[in-house]
């Protein structure tokens, strides 16, 4: 699962940058940017090093990039204001992997062994100890905002399940799936349209650059934008699909249900804001959860 643990670090750190690019460039316009940051290094490093990303499944992962990059991301960013970081990454990474097993057992009869599950529940059990804390935002928006958690859980659910769905796909056309970032790449193509038209959508009346905050800060704005779009659906996609074409979706959305734990950490060290000890409880169990499906 190192590949899903890669996922997690990464998710984590475009967490942290994602709210810095936020503050500068509203929620709408920074997670546009960041996409558009993200097709154009992985399109790059696709075209030089040869990969051809388009296979006999690449249907479903355009789809899984619709559904996850586009829906589900745009929910978490809505998400974010309305009941503050942890409750929102709480609910979008662990309602995913539990959403992610009924979908393949659905879909694809996959079903984890027992030992599995009760690894992957340990994962989900520590994460929610270390983020159970109350929302944050306004209490007006709670309710909308832990739909749009769910939401975000949903398209993440949906995005990830497509992936297996591409692997099925390229197995019966007697092809070998493509690597984690010519999957990423097909997954961005799916994810960058709709989150365009849904910014022109909500830009209508106030105009696309309303939400900037002024004066902009040149120096450092486009920086945690560039970084959010790197680490995040560049990077982190990449591990992410290694991880699913490797492992069941259910145990990889698990594993990668640590970024809200490793993102509180990192927001430690870079922001200074120190964690409580249900901080520190949580990691103790959910590392413990991933030592144990690691060696399964």
């Amino acid at each position: 699962m190192d590949y899903a643990l890669g996922a997690a670090f990464f998710y984590a750190w475009s967490v942290t940058c994602a709210r810095r690019s936020s503050a500068h460039h509203g929620p709408d316009l920074a997670n546009l940017g960041r996409l558009l940051v993200a097709i154009v290094i992985v399109g790059l490093f696709v075209a030089f090093s040869g990969r051809h990303p388009f296979s006999a499944g690449w249907g479903w992962l355009l789809l899984g990039g619709v559904l996850g990059l586009g829906v589900g991301d745009i929910a978490l960013f809505h998400a974010l204001p309305r009941i503050g970081v942890g409750l929102t990454m709480l609910l979008t990474q662990c309602l995913a992997a539990p959403i992610a097993l009924f979908l393949e057992y659905e879909i694809l009869g996959l079903s984890p062994n027992g030992p599995q599950l009760l690894s992957a529940l340990v994962i989900l059990a520590g994460v929610g100890v270390a983020l159970g804390a109350p929302a944050e935002g306004d209490p007006a928006d709670r309710r909308t905002g832990v739909w749009l958690g769910v939401l975000s859980a949903f398209g993440q659910a949906c995005g990830a399940v497509g992936t297996p769905m591409a692997v099925d796909a390229c197995a019966r056309a007697g092809e070998t799936i493509p690597d984690g970032f010519a999957q990423g790449f097909v997954r961005l193509l799916g994810g960058v349209p709709i989150v365009l038209l849904f910014v022109l959508w909500t830009a209508r009346k106030d105009g696309l650059l309303a939400k900037l905050r002024r004066p902009y800060a040149w120096r450092t704005a486009p920086i945690w934008m560039f970084m959010n779009g790197l680490a995040g659906p560049a990077l982190g996609v990449a591990c992410y699909q290694w991880a699913l074409t490797k492992h069941d979706a259910a145990l990889v959305l698990s594993v990668v249900a640590l970024t809200p734990l490793i993102g509180l950490l990192m927001q430690w060290a870079v922001e200074g804001q120190r964690p409580s000890w249900r901080l520190w409880l949580g990691g103790a169990i959910a590392i413990l959860g991933v030592v144990l499906l690691r060696r399964l």
